[in-house]
């Protein structure tokens, strides 16, 4: 459950902001622009979630406070990323205007700034651009992770290929023995054994 912070002022908003490097190329000017919208700071508590993969609500969020963590439904138990202070996210849905395709959940206590399009465009056209090239630049990254996490893979498969066809002869001479499995683990197992001693 969220609770919005009624009795945050906007200078307690400003000291988060001020701490949290996403901020570093805002003037002084933007970061009180910002946190005059101290009523779009929303806290949660432990292990709630933010956004629910699926969900139609467009806002992006700047995390203030604390830590989340990403998750798909399909793999609700594998974390596919640990967000921390200053993590922006939902900025896909909010630029595509599609649907959430990932749960972010407080790993703590939480407090994340919400921009819906109509705030959004409320914004100084030098603080809405600012934040355009924070979005690009997060897009960016993201991709240039998912291109070196993509070629990673594509390697390792092909070692395990290479690996497979190497020892592709060995095993046809195996099955041909008439040993089975188990008969050449517990081999492989004695040779280990014998090399331990």
């Amino acid at each position: 459950m969220n609770t919005k912070i009624h009795s945050r002022t906007p200078q307690e908003i400003l000291r988060l902001i001020n701490n949290i490097s996403f901020f570093e190329s805002f003037n002084v000017a933007e970061k009180q622009e910002l946190s005059a919208l101290s009523n779009q700071v929303i806290e949660y508590p432990d292990k709630a979630a933010i956004v629910e993969e699926g969900q139609k609500d467009m806002s992006v969020f700047i995390l203030l406070k604390g830590e989340a963590i990403v998750t798909r439904n399909d793999l609700p138990k594998v974390i596919i990323n640990t967000l921390t202070e200053g993590a922006l996210f939902g900025e896909v849905s909010f630029l595509t205007q599609t649907p959430r395709t990932t749960n972010i959940l407080t790993k703590s206590r939480a407090k994340v700034l919400k921009l819906d399009r109509k705030m959004f465009e409320k914004l100084n056209p030098e603080t809405r651009e600012k934040l355009k090239d924070k979005f690009i630049a997060v897009l960016v990254n993201r991709i240039s992770e998912m291109n070196t996490a993509l070629v990673r893979l594509k390697v390792e498969m092909e070692a395990i290929s290479h690996a497979a066809s190497d020892y592709q002869t060995e095993f046809d001479k195996i099955l041909k023995s008439g040993k089975t499995m188990k008969d050449v683990f517990s081999g492989i197992n004695e040779t280990i054994d014998g090399l331990i001693r």
